[in-house]
């Protein structure tokens, strides 16, 4: 399918825009640098899969790349901009070299200085404990990165959109398949190997999560698949994480009734679940605040409304898991507004 398929995006553009979105915010809240070692705030960033990255983001110019040797070689083809990491990261967390310590500090301190940060505020994510006490200790003031990352990453520029489009028909492929599959006797194992061969078929690039339950596994809803056999007259459900093209994240939830002679209760179950999906979808619209979606929500049953929040009315997905913003009545907060071009769950 992805060898097929029509490329409506510009990865190089993609790229751009995104480092746009990061640096427009950095300024907006004073931010003189990002400091990122999270592997999905690293791909943000850089357009790149590197495993064990750090990436600098200055507010102007290019976001450089620290990485290790043995990635410069595929690394280099998509991002130049790179060089070594200036401090041996391991020998830092486990207490062997203490020296590290100090490279690191005097590493970030001159990328600041060169970049015409000196002196100003550098944001974080996932900094260890160590080099994020380093820091402070040495008077560079730190910040959490995580509200401007969280802020930036919902709004999907246009070759973003273009990529969910094209994620959709990646899902759809692999629901297909899973669906043809069902019948009486095969297991949540089989099933799930079926999705994850159909997936990479279909260009995917992995599946993050897959949950395939059957009968009584859908409630409470147990997750991960199991040998269970499924049988004549139930319910499986199948909800898909996958990584596309990029990296970008879906979330895609289907349930199916096995055979053809549904009770009556079993169709009042599927009906209203099928009613509420169709009528929220409209529900969701760009200048809504949090608050008026979730008071416009299709009424649930007394009975279903812990389950209800438990799992969000309504969720952001991007290069992550479930992600910002998180619209649940239990998480009221600040009432911000839908914005165009999130992508939601």
């Amino acid at each position: 399918m992805s060898s097929n398929a029509t490329q409506t995006w510009d990865p190089q553009r993609l790229k751009r825009d995104r480092l746009r979105l990061l640096q427009d915010e950095m300024k907006l809240r004073g931010i003189g640098a990002l400091y990122l070692t999270d592997g999905t705030n690293v791909r943000y960033a850089l357009h790149e899969h590197v495993p064990g990255a750090e990436v600098f983001v200055p507010a102007e110019g290019e976001a450089l790349g620290l990485i290790r040797s043995r990635d410069m070689g595929y690394v280099t083809r998509g991002h130049t901009n790179v060089r070594p990491r200036f401090y041996d990261r391991a020998a830092f967390r486990t207490g062997t070299d203490p020296e590290q310590g100090e490279r690191f500090v005097r590493g970030i301190r001159d990328l600041m200085d060169e970049h015409g940060a000196g002196g100003g505020q550098i944001a974080v994510d996932g900094l260890p404990v160590d080099p994020l006490l380093a820091l402070v200790a040495a008077g560079i003031r730190v910040i959490d990165a995580g509200p401007l990352i969280e802020h930036v990453v919902t709004v999907k520029t246009p070759d973003e959109v273009a990529l969910y489009r094209l994620l959709s028909e990646l899902d759809a492929h692999a629901i297909r398949r899973f669906r043809d599959a069902l019948r009486p006797g095969v297991t949540e194992n089989e099933l799930a190997r079926l999705v994850v061969t159909a997936w990479h078929e279909a260009g995917g690039e992995d599946l993050a999560q897959l949950n395939i339950c059957a009968g009584e596994n859908m409630n409470p809803w147990s997750r991960w698949p199991t040998d269970r056999p499924v049988r004549d007259g139930e319910f499986v459900g199948i909800d898909i994480h996958g990584r596309g093209i990029g990296g970008l994240r879906s979330d895609t939830s289907r349930t199916f009734f096995v055979g053809a002679h549904p009770t009556g209760e079993q169709r009042d179950l599927y009906g209203r679940a099928y009613e509420y999906i169709t009528e929220a979808v409209g529900v969701f619209r760009a200048g809504r605040s949090y608050g008026e979606v979730l008071e416009d929500l299709p009424p649930i049953a007394e009975q279903y409304q812990v389950r209800f929040a438990d799992y969000n009315p309504a969720h952001g997905v991007g290069l992550g898991s479930s992600g910002f913003p998180h619209i649940n009545p239990r998480r009221r907060g600040a009432d911000e507004a839908l914005k165009p071009n999130q992508v939601l769950a």
